[in-house]
């Protein structure tokens, strides 16, 4: 019969390899984890990738915009130090939002006031954004593979005359979110990444918005300040 010392050494052996096993796993889920949030090979040099607008030609004459960059109601004094970290796209009636590159969903949630957002990887070094959909496509999902010109889905609010915007509204926009894969890079400006007919078609929007008193006068840039120019 084994010596109970004997049997209390092994015992104490199996418990440090299951104890070793342990450490091992959960260290290397952690490493894998802080791997696929920072993506530190994003430093790497890599060729930009090419993105299109997420709507249609046919929508561009009535389409709004607001910015990227510093605006009078972005600002460090309201706690956005770089301004607005997107570009809204708006709409008063309901339009058809489209994937801007091939990729997967990685994420669809919803905001505070009920808004879908569509988070997308496009590869390794990129991502986008979608925030304050109404609708979108049911058949998405996580890791879904969409085209770029896919529908992901809907936004835009009919038009009611002299009626201010309320609180459960429908959203008449979309904020779109350009951004590395690595969570240490601050959004990017998409401007820079747009192929050759999109980057035509956000000037001639941008040219046909009005001029107020948030920006053009004092930002005319589509991306300014902190954002103008910001590529990875």
């Amino acid at each position: 019969m084994p010596d109970r010392h004997v049997r209390t050494g092994l015992e104490r052996e199996n418990m440090n390899k299951i104890i070793k096993w342990i450490s091992i796993t959960i260290g290397s889920v952690i490493l894998v984890g802080l791997l696929f949030i920072f993506q530190p090979w994003v430093f790497l040099p890599h060729k930009h990738i090419e993105i299109g607008l997420p709507f249609s030609p046919e929508v561009d004459s009535f389409t709004d915009l607001i910015p990227m960059g510093e605006l009078i109601y972005h600002n460090a004094s309201n706690g956005s130090p770089n301004g607005h970290p997107g570009i809204d796209f708006g709409w008063e009636k309901e339009i058809d939002i489209l994937a801007v590159a091939d990729g997967r969903v990685i994420n669809i949630r919803k905001n505070s006031d009920g808004q879908i957002i569509v988070e997308q990887s496009m590869g390794l070094f990129y991502r986008t954004v979608y925030q304050e959909l109404n609708t979108i496509d049911p058949n998405l999902h996580f890791l879904s593979k969409v085209k770029k010109g896919q529908v992901l889905g809907q936004t835009g609010r009919p038009h009611v005359e002299g009626r201010p915007p309320q609180k459960g509204d429908l959203s008449r926009q979309i904020h779109l979110d350009f951004v590395s894969s690595s969570q240490f890079i601050n959004r990017l400006c998409p401007e820079g990444y747009l192929d050759a007919q999109s980057k035509q078609r956000i000037e001639a929007i941008w040219d046909r918005v009005p001029s107020d008193n948030q920006f053009k006068k004092d930002y005319p840039d589509i991306c300014s300040g902190f954002y103008k120019g910001r590529e990875d």
